[in-house]
This record gives structure tokens, sequence and C-alpha cells, in this order.
């Protein structure tokens, strides 16, 4: 578990370091950044069965069941990716302060979502907010579909706030990143 955090933590400063740099433009721009998880269900959520079986169903039930699954009380037992991820938020938060504000979101299973962390970070008047993701890789839905919808659909609504998706990251980047990371265990 403490390879998988550490892998996480350094791969979440390595890739940021670019947005940090946006954030650093000098120009007095305030930029807000919304960093997007996956999500995953609590393990004691007790409609659990029920969720996974009507998810896909779009019906009024699966919708409140999706709902409150969202909402649930999260924590680092019943959770752990909730709490790795929180902490990651909360590292970048303080290892990054020239940012405006940041928050975060969840494509499924945990509040907020994409549309609510940005409803958020627009009521602190950002000149630009920039949504990232920590999937990494291209090919999956939520990147390249959810995301980019959930950032149209805000958008739509309140067209005179500025929204970058900065997303996909370079596979030249990931693959110098996992190698600085394994080249720390060649000397142990």
């Amino acid at each position: 578990m403490k390879s998988y955090k550490t892998l996480l933590y350094f791969l979440i400063t390595g890739l940021f370091l670019y947005t940090n740099l946006l954030g650093m433009a000098g120009d007095g721009k305030k930029v807000s950044v919304v960093i997007v998880g996956h999500g995953a269900p609590a393990k004691d959520f007790p409609k659990l069965k029920e969720y996974f079986k009507l998810h896909d169903s779009h019906t009024p039930e699966a919708e409140e069941i999706e709902n409150e699954l969202r909402n649930w009380p999260r924590n680092e037992e019943n959770d752990p990716y909730w709490a790795g991820f929180m902490k990651i938020v909360e590292i970048f938060k303080s290892k990054f302060q020239n940012f405006h504000s940041v928050h975060y979101a969840f494509n499924e299973m945990c509040a907020p979502t994409v549309g609510e962390a940005l409803k958020k970070a627009s009521e602190e008047k950002p000149d630009l907010i920039l949504v990232t993701s920590i999937m990494f890789t291209p090919g999956g839905g939520h990147s390249e579909k959810d995301i980019p919808a959930a950032i149209e659909m805000f958008q739509e609504e309140h067209p005179e706030i500025k929204i970058e998706y900065a997303w996909p990251y370079s596979q030249e980047s990931l693959a110098d990143f996992i190698n600085s990371h394994l080249l720390r265990f060649i000397d142990k």
C-alpha cells in the first residue's frame, strides 16, 4: 500500500509541474484547478448490490441510489481510493500555493461531481479554471468523454468562464516519470 501511495504522490507531483508553471505565468492571472479522480464505492454502503444492479438503467431509483452513494461519508477504512486521492489533493494544495484555488471532483460514486467542482471554483472568480484528471493514459471513457462532456455542459451555462481541460498528458512525460520512479529502486 505504501508503494502505491508513493507512486501516486510522485506521479501527481511530476505531472502537475506543467500545470503549476501555467499558474505561475506572471501576468497576474488567477488560475484555479480542478483535479478529477475516478471514484470508488464505499465498502460499507448498504445498497451496493442494488447500485451495481441498477447502475446503467438511468431510472429514478438508480439515480436516487447513485446520489446516496455519492454522498455517503468516506474515510480511509471504507474507501481507500478516496483517502489516497484526497491526500494527493492536500499535498498538491500545500506544495503549489500559487493557484487561486484547488478543487477536486469524481467521475462517479463520490461527490462532488465535475460540474459541482466547476461551480465551486467559478464562485471564486478566477480568470481561468484548469481541469485535469489523475487518469493518465488515453483510451479511457471518463477522461476522453465524460470529463469533457461535463465541462462542455457547465461551459454552456457559463460561457463567461474560461475553462481549459489540461489533458491528455504527454506520453513521453509519463514514460520519463516512470523511469525516474523506477531508478529510485535500483540502489536500494
